[in-house]
């Protein structure tokens, strides 16, 4: 009875629940476990390498873990993995490794990734304004009237110039709005970001144009954090329209991606950014955002991929829809 009961509760858990021995072996998966990792059903006694599991995820399971949680790209799901050690009388007897489907979530991660990036237009924005207006203030107390009028002029025409380069290339409105509001966080963090000139985009369905805001945007903030403190720091953007596909090229001048495989960028959850340096309440820092894109460039059909160019270079395919017949 008691072990009946324990495994009707064990495969009752929305939880992946997945216990090693200290072989490696699996002692214990539950329904979950086995959808998540893609486990067969008759995974119980095997070893990991009999089951064929990838090394970023065989890396989880096993080693200990600096952090409490692990992002692991698992086919086109985000699963999030927590590893703990069991012992008994002084000795390790193995592993219990809890997992949880993230995948779910993309949505509402997209939706915080919007808030959050008109936020801090909105917060660039008002920095770049108040500059403005105190050069303007400046100059009124210095009697520089026509300077005044210079400066105004000077500052629409700016303004207007980056709109119509934006729009008259972009005809989807929610990326079009995207790269005119990075090229002000752009200002403020000193980049030169620019909308390569053959650049060309007509009007998407609602499904693309949002996936197209949630890579591009992601990918930009990369690459800003990329160059960040360099001089002369550049990132170029260029969006190809195809018959199938949008293909969105992001590329920056920082110093590439060194030190790890390109592919492990997607697996591991990489960042660039340095402990601490993640904003409250973000998953900027943990390196969610580039295993995220990649799911959502997968999911229809396309993909990301990076590659180094003096800098480093990040090509997201995205698949359009084919309409119902």
């Amino acid at each position: 009875g008691l072990v009946e009961n324990r495994e009707a509760m064990l495969h009752g858990l929305q939880e992946g629940v997945v216990p090693l021995d200290p072989h490696h072996r699996v002692t214990v998966a539950n329904d979950s476990a086995r959808q998540l990792l893609r486990l067969p059903a008759d995974c119980v006694g095997k070893d990991l390498a009999a089951l064929a599991v990838g090394p970023a995820l065989k890396d989880v399971l096993t080693q200990e873990q600096a952090d409490p949680d692990r992002l692991v790209l698992v086919g086109e799901r985000l699963v999030v993995l927590n590893r703990v050690p069991i012992r008994s009388r002084g000795r390790d007897i193995g592993t219990v490794t809890t997992l949880r489907d993230r995948t779910e979530l993309s949505s509402l991660e997209r939706e915080l990734g919007a808030t959050r990036t008109a936020t801090d237009t909105l917060r660039a924005q008002a920095h770049e304004f108040a500059n403005q207006l105190h050069v303007i203030s400046g100059l009124i107390q210095i009697g520089e009237y026509d300077s005044v009028v210079q400066f105004v002029n000077g500052a629409t025409l700016d303004r207007t110039r980056l709109n119509d380069e934006v729009t008259s290339r972009i005809q989807d409105p929610a990326l079009a709005a995207l790269l005119i509001a990075k090229a002000s966080l752009a200002t403020e963090r000193g980049v030169t970001l620019q909308l390569d000139p053959a650049s060309a985009l007509g009007r998407v369905d609602d499904d693309l144009s949002r996936d197209l805001a949630t890579v591009a945007g992601n990918l930009v903030d990369n690459a800003f954090d990329a160059v960040a403190g360099l001089p002369e720091g550049n990132v170029r953007v260029l969006v190809e329209d195809g018959e199938d596909e949008v293909t969105v090229t992001v590329r920056d001048t920082g110093p590439g991606i060194s030190g790890v495989g390109l592919e492990e960028i997607f697996r591991q959850g990489f960042t660039t950014k340095l402990p601490g340096t993640a904003k409250p309440g973000s998953d900027s820092g943990r390196g969610f955002g580039l295993a995220l894109s990649r799911v959502v460039c997968r999911r229809s059909g396309g993909d990301l991929t990076v590659a180094n160019d003096n800098g480093a270079v990040f090509t997201a395919r995205l698949k359009r829809r084919r309409p119902q017949p």
